[in-house]
């Protein structure tokens, strides 16, 4: 029997969010990674429904900073659906719909959906800093990809 851990789902769906690296300019990479801190942030300090509406009102664009609000709309939408707390499907559901769903749930079902957003943000938050560098992969002394030197500890005169 195995189990899968919530934390494994939660990663998966946020990996599948990302842009691959390789379509984003370094420049692009970096403000995504500082985006999804800021997103992270912003659901603790302003809440699920203002954060949600700060990233629908991102989304309309077709530069990458817009996909990926896009995208981080699309996330919370989709997961919020497929836990029954926001109905209907998820896809076609507008900013307003969702809005105006999580305006009408109880304070125990506002709670758990804060804290599903939180930890989609937070993993996506995770997983930029991990996949989008800003200069590449790290090299180490060898010259291989992914390797840190280590110089090991300092000696002492």
């Amino acid at each position: 029997m195995s189990a899968t851990r919530i934390d494994q789902g939660m990663a998966a769906a946020a990996a599948g969010l990302l842009r691959p690296p390789g379509e984003l300019s370094g420049a692009e990479r970096k403000a995504l990674r500082t985006r999804y801190r800021q997103l992270r942030v912003m659901l603790h300090t302003a809440g699920l429904a203002a954060t949600y509406a700060f990233v629908a009102s991102k989304a309309g664009g077709s530069g990458a900073l817009d996909r990926a609000y896009a995208e981080a709309a699309k996330g919370i939408r989709v997961r919020l659906t497929s836990l029954g707390l926001l109905t209907g499907v998820a896809a076609p559901m507008d900013a307003r719909e969702v809005l105006r769903q999580l305006g009408d749930l109880d304070g125990m079902r506002y709670a758990r959906a804060s804290a599903e957003a939180t930890s989609l943000v937070g993993w996506l938050s995770r997983l930029a800093d991990a996949c989008y560098h800003e200069d590449g992969p790290q090299t180490g002394s060898d010259g291989a990809a992914g390797a840190v030197a280590d110089s090991g500890p300092a000696e002492q005169p």
